[in-house]
């Protein structure tokens, strides 16, 4: 290798690996491009992109994609929650059988407070040693277990068990409606008898990360619950933002992540319980928690769905009658993923051009929007993190 930069190879995968089979890829990575530099893995992304697979995002954007595989639970995972809702941070968890089984509360937890739930496997073999109906009938089983447990579909995202694939089995993946989903910044963190230290993870990590990183870590790991907290805080610091695996480049219809709003929220003075999330930095507010609190004022407003045309309609001076979803206030969560709205709105009979997101199957709507028709002012007082409508 004279006259060039030395490739030091991680094997990066969560247990010991196995022998491969013929044509499979144990995956792996190159840091030898120095520090805060997108790796070399064992395929590119060009040739992962053919499967719809991934290994990191944009590169050239300061997300950050935060996964963990969950084999088993080992005491840390509510800490490691708690840290991702103090920060905002949405995160993925790949799941084997053994984990919904003997811990469904945290995996209830999980999905409640806004993170996705992966494929990590029934049984976590080797895949590249099983046949296509053994293949099928993991990621199957492990879909069908979290409906029971959760009554909602599984997210369309697959991690191979120790990071062996082979082509055959991204292309399964694929036609089940699987990405698959490897990683670019990871390290030893996996064997809980040799943890590594407080100083060593944060070096090694901070060295790793870079714009567009997919970061794998265990939840196994007593360093990982250690240290998220104070790591989570390096990159934001350092610029970076958290992301979901449904907003990685090239997927169709990428959400937008939305944080639970921190500010309360005062309405002609009287503080009112509005569900709101911050999109890039603006108050998006419920609309039903809207009409609800505006009954109180002299301008009413009623919110009526059209199933038929598929539209949002709103009568200025209706009264509006509650469904008994309203009125709960901020969400307790780490983050949501934020639909653009699809539904035409009509105000009155007339379209209205409103910035509107859909979040746990509720609209809503960015709240100046509210200004021009129904709001007279909206000003923000940053010492007490109020907003005060006047109407």
């Amino acid at each position: 290798m004279t006259g060039r930069i030395k490739r030091v190879v991680c094997a990066l995968c969560a247990g010991a690996l196995l022998s491969a089979s013929v044509g499979a890829t144990d995956w792996g990575l190159w840091y030898g491009k120095g520090a805060n530099q997108p790796p070399q893995g064992e395929d590119s992304v060009q040739t992962l992109a053919q499967y719809g697979a991934y290994f990191m995002g944009d590169t050239t954007q300061k997300n950050l994609y935060l996964t963990f595989d969950c084999g088993y639970e080992n005491g840390y995972t509510a800490k490691i929650l708690d840290v991702l809702k103090k920060h905002h941070a949405p995160a993925a968890f790949f799941m084997v059988g053994d984990y919904l089984d003997t811990a469904p509360e945290l995996s209830k937890r999980m999905a409640e407070e806004g993170h996705i739930l992966g494929n990590h496997s029934n049984k976590h073999p080797n895949m590249t040693k099983v046949s296509k109906t053994r293949f099928e009938q993991e990621l199957r089983t492990l879909s069908q277990k979290y409906k029971n447990l959760t009554g909602q579909q599984i997210a369309p995202f697959y991690r191979p068990p120790e990071g062996s694939y082979t082509y055959e089995n991204l292309k399964w993946a694929q036609a089940m409606g699987y990405h698959t989903i490897l990683w670019s910044v990871a390290y030893a963190d996996w064997d809980t008898s040799k943890q590594p230290s407080r100083e060593s993870a944060l070096k090694t990590l901070n060295s790793r990360v870079h714009p567009g990183a997919i970061v794998l870590l265990h939840t196994v790991s007593a360093t990982n619950a250690a240290i998220l907290d104070e790591l989570l805080t390096q990159w934001e610091q350092q610029g970076y933002t958290f992301s979901y695996l449904s907003a990685l480049p090239g997927l169709s219809n990428p959400p937008k992540t939305a944080v639970p709003s921190d500010c309360t929220f005062m309405l002609n003075g009287t503080v009112k319980q509005i569900g709101a999330y911050q999109i890039d930095g603006a108050n998006y507010v419920n609309l039903r928690d809207m009409a609800a609190v505006m009954n109180d004022t002299a301008h009413t407003f009623g919110v009526s769905y059209d199933t038929q045309t598929n539209t949002v309609s709103i009568q200025c001076g209706q009264v509006y009658q509650p469904t008994g979803v309203e009125g709960q206030g901020q969400a307790d969560v780490a983050a949501m993923q934020a639909y653009a709205g699809t539904q035409p709105i009509l105000v009155d009979g007339v379209p209205k051009t409103l910035d509107v997101y859909v979040i746990g199957g509720a609209n809503y709507i960015k709240l100046r929007d509210f200004s021009p028709w129904l709001i007279t002012d909206i000003a923000y007082n940053d010492t007490l993190q109020q907003v005060e409508i006047q109407i």
